[in-house]
């Protein structure tokens, strides 16, 4: 199809109001992307993306009629069948019903997936969601697979799960159990016992064309180690956190975001900076809103600043050392974390002569026990001394304070504990490492097991996700 087809076509499909502004027209070889929105509400764009006959691949787009009364279950999949008839003929036929249920903000999905021997094939059909008025919000098509492999023969389950009991490995460590993502969840940090082996699944007939690697075999580590950090001396000259990341008087709010998960997204321009967009591509769309760009993260309850990202150019040669930059990077940690020294161990980046900025990675634990997520970034840029990036860990490592880090259960205890839990069963996996580039999948016995063992109560943690 023509460009301008493709475009009416899409403004069709994404059933766009007259107040919205084009943004993105991507044109590729396979596939095109169009992007529109307003400029009232930027949270509330339309994305529509087809391939080059005009079969449509994505949407998404807000619901409008929230005015309307909700559907019945079954006159909102009427409406899903009518839109699937329309834009993508047949994929009913072709694809199992694999779930339906309720989607983000309130949505109703319905997950269509591809069947080989009773099994589903990951990655395959597609989902449409709908709002509780009927209106069509999300849609991605993922197809169907080009080949399976099968094993000449199917060992017995039994066997497979000989083969995943004898290799159980765990490690200790804390961790915030989500309600969104663990059935147990109460969305508060727990010390746990992760099951990191087995993870990977192995053909059906337990036969690996290449040997298996031992996941555990220990791996030279050239990287510098973590080490303790000491509280800097005071500074004659008091900075403060936005001093230290170069926010001031002459930065404008050019944009603010809600990021979900309780932050906000500020954008912040210099005066007189504005860039002027070449194109509609996403490239020209990331430069003109990053260009010249300090970006922060902000806690909504709290207002405590959760990220940095600087897009700022500074013209010039360097004028602090690498050691003058660590110094820094360590005072702007102590100024988020006024206890740093207690929680944190840090890794220096390797020595960089070339770099703009330097780095270091810094690690939470508690009580020599490791937090999961609990690694943070600091950058510090050699020619202005500020702060550039910033990324904190999951959670304050404060919070961990009330845990005892010393398990109720031994080591053994809790791989006995999930010796009981784990289970073998037949999937079929896509082949990442084929050579074709296509979507292929093989039989395999894949582990199936908890996420983790409570350390504490022995509670066994499953995940929602799957």
């Amino acid at each position: 199809m023509k460009k301008e087809e493709l475009k009416q076509l899409a403004l069709r499909i994404g059933n766009v109001p007259a107040r919205y502004e084009s943004n993105v027209e991507e044109y590729q070889e396979d596939e095109v992307l169009f992007w529109w929105e307003d400029k009232n509400d930027p949270e509330a764009g339309i994305m529509v993306e087809l391939d080059r006959d005009g079969k449509l691949k994505y949407l998404s787009r807000p619901a409008f009629r929230t005015d309307l009364p909700p559907l019945s279950e079954s006159d909102i999949e009427k409406r899903m069948r009518a839109f699937l008839e329309t834009h993508r003929p047949g994929a009913l036929a072709e694809f199992e019903l694999e779930n339906s249920g309720s989607a983000n903000d309130g949505d109703v999905r319905y997950s269509y997936v591809q069947m080989a021997d009773g099994l589903p094939l990951p990655l395959t059909g597609f989902y449409v969601d709908l709002s509780l008025t009927g209106e069509v919000t999300g849609f991605s098509y993922h197809g169907k697979a080009d080949d399976l492999v099968r094993p000449g023969t199917i060992a017995d389950k039994r066997e497979a799960l000989a083969h995943f009991v004898k290799h159980i490995e765990a490690e200790l460590l804390f961790t915030v159990l989500h309600q969104s993502v663990y059935v147990q969840g109460d969305d508060k940090p727990h010390l746990v016992y992760e099951i990191v082996s087995p993870t990977r699944p192995i053909s059906a007939d337990l036969k690996e064309e290449n040997a298996e690697i031992d996941e555990y075999e220990e791996l030279e580590d050239d990287t510098l180690p973590y080490v303790p950090i000491s509280r800097p001396a005071p500074e004659t000259e008091k900075m403060s956190i936005n001093d230290m990341i170069g926010l001031h008087d002459g930065f404008y709010k050019e944009r603010e975001s809600d990021l979900g998960e309780g932050c906000i997204g500020i954008a912040w321009r210099p005066e007189k900076t504005k860039s002027v967009r070449e194109d509609k591509s996403f490239e020209s769309l990331f430069k003109e809103r990053n260009e010249h760009v300090l970006k922060t993260r902000y806690d909504k309850e709290s207002d405590r600043l959760t990220g940095v990202m600087s897009f700022i150019k500074v013209e010039g040669e360097p004028v602090f050392s690498e050691e003058e930059c660590h110094h820094m990077a360590i005072r702007f940690l102590f100024a988020m974390f006024p206890e740093a020294d207690q929680y944190f161990r840090v890794q220096y980046d390797e020595p960089d002569d070339e770099g703009e900025n330097v780095g270091l990675t810094y690690k939470a634990c508690s009580g020599g026990v490791d937090l999961r997520f609990g690694e943070g970034r600091i950058c510090v840029s050699k020619k202005t001394g500020l702060v550039t990036f910033y990324m904190p860990p999951e959670i304050d490592p404060k919070e961990l304070q009330e845990i005892d880090p010393v398990p109720s259960l031994t080591m053994e205890e809790a791989k006995d504990a999930i010796r009981r839990a784990i289970k073998a069963e037949l999937a079929w996996d896509h082949c990442y490492d084929d050579d074709s580039c296509g979507k292929v999948y093989r039989l395999v016995y894949k582990p199936v097991f908890p996420r983790f063992i409570e350390a504490h109560t022995g509670e066994a943690i499953t995940s929602l996700i799957g």
